[in-house]
């Protein structure tokens, strides 16, 4: 009950801080307060919940047992960008948020986009084929 009591009045000894000194200079001045108690708690908070979500969606997603399903689709969507005449280049369908690198794509709207679940894909070896667990 002790540590409860000590962070109450350490909120509390906070708030009537902000309230003298005014909340915009806290922001401002006192940064290091505000990632302390605000952005490091919430980003851990964040960090579990995409963990969580993480192992969940692994876990609904992961199906190696329709790989054959999926290569068909995949094969569907390459013949379809063939019979409308291959006029653009293919890219994956990944939408540009889940990807690596910081430069936009703007490549991603004049592509052809095939969807590809990369769920159970572990690698791709020399020969471009893939390896499913």
């Amino acid at each position: 009950m002790e540590p409860a009591v000590s962070l109450a009045v350490c909120a509390l000894l906070f708030l009537l801080w902000v309230r003298l000194k005014g909340l915009e200079f806290v922001l401002i001045h006192q940064r290091w307060v505000f990632v302390c108690l605000f952005l490091l708690p919430l980003s851990l908070i964040f960090d579990i919940y995409y963990y969580v979500r993480a192992w969940v969606v692994f876990k609904l997603s992961s199906a190696p047992r329709l790989h054959e399903q999926r290569v068909r689709d995949i094969q569907k969507q390459v013949r379809e960008w063939k019979e409308q005449g291959s006029k653009t280049f293919m890219c994956t369908g990944r939408p540009g948020w889940l990807t690596v690198s910081l430069r936009v794509g703007k490549y991603k709207k004049t592509h052809k986009n095939i969807m590809i679940n990369l769920m159970d894909i572990l690698e791709v070896d020399t020969k471009k084929q893939f390896r499913i667990l």
